[in-house]
């Protein structure tokens, strides 16, 4: 008997809680804002980055060669429909000349920005369809390497602008398995390195002017591979792959 009571108790407490809550302030309406809003998907980018580059450095006025491989993964955000901020994370490698092998891998971070300025259309002759553009880029990289009880750290402030051509098939016939545009892109490069070996000897970059020139394969309208040459004292190569949502 008493367990009955308990349930009959148990029931009738729901049943009121239930009127209260579609009756009081707790009714399950149903609202088309909130608080917060996420960024649509489609204003996000990711990726993968590989570099690999020789840059020559004073270290001790001594001239030397800094060798760095860097793999990070990359995301992307459009501010707007010409500009996007991105970061990276991921690992470096670095050796000096006097270094038969490279260090152990060490945490990389990164943050850029990359903005389209000005564009133009080309529209004759037909083989040369697309646009023209001035794009800026600037980025802000940190990272770090470990070689026995040596560790070198350097931060990396780069920026440059390129001059652009970009080429895209329109064709209502469009055969997916064939490439979908490309871009090709150069010019000017500014590049300050600045480090430590072991946090007690500086390093300063060479040569902080350059030439840096690249080429992307698009092989859908949101899906690239593409690859980069930096020319400073020294050439220096880099890949990398997109996905635009």
């Amino acid at each position: 008997m008493k367990t009955i009571r308990l349930l009959s108790s148990a029931a009738m407490f729901l049943a009121v809680c239930q009127g209260n809550l579609h009756a009081g302030s707790m009714s399950s309406s149903i609202l088309d804002e909130s608080l917060l809003t996420s960024p649509a998907l489609e204003s996000f980018c990711v990726g993968f980055n590989y570099d690999e580059s020789k840059r020559g450095i004073n270290n001790d006025n001594e001239k030397r060669t800094l060798e760095t491989r860097v793999y990070s993964l990359y995301l992307g955000y459009d501010l707007s429909e010409w500009c996007t901020l991105f970061a990276t994370i991921g690992q470096s490698e670095a050796k000096l000349s006097s270094q038969k092998k490279f260090g152990q891998g060490k945490e990389k971070w990164s943050i850029g920005i990359n903005a389209n300025l000005w564009q133009t259309e080309i529209t004759k002759p037909p083989l040369f369809t697309g646009h023209i553009s001035l794009r800026p880029a600037f980025e802000i990289s940190r990272c770090n390497s470990q070689l026995d009880s040596s560790k070198t750290e350097w931060t990396d402030i780069s920026a440059a602008i390129f001059i652009c051509y970009a080429k895209v098939i329109d064709d209502p016939k469009y055969n997916p398995t064939e490439f979908y545009g490309y871009t090709i892109y150069v010019g000017p490069a500014f590049s300050m390195i600045d480090g430590t070996i072991s946090g007690r000897t500086d390093f300063t970059e060479e040569k902080n002017i350059g030439l840096i020139a690249g080429l992307d394969f698009f092989i859908t309208g949101n899906l690239s591979i593409g690859g980069q040459i930096q020319s400073f004292d020294k050439l220096s190569f880099s890949g990398n792959f997109r996905y635009h949502f």
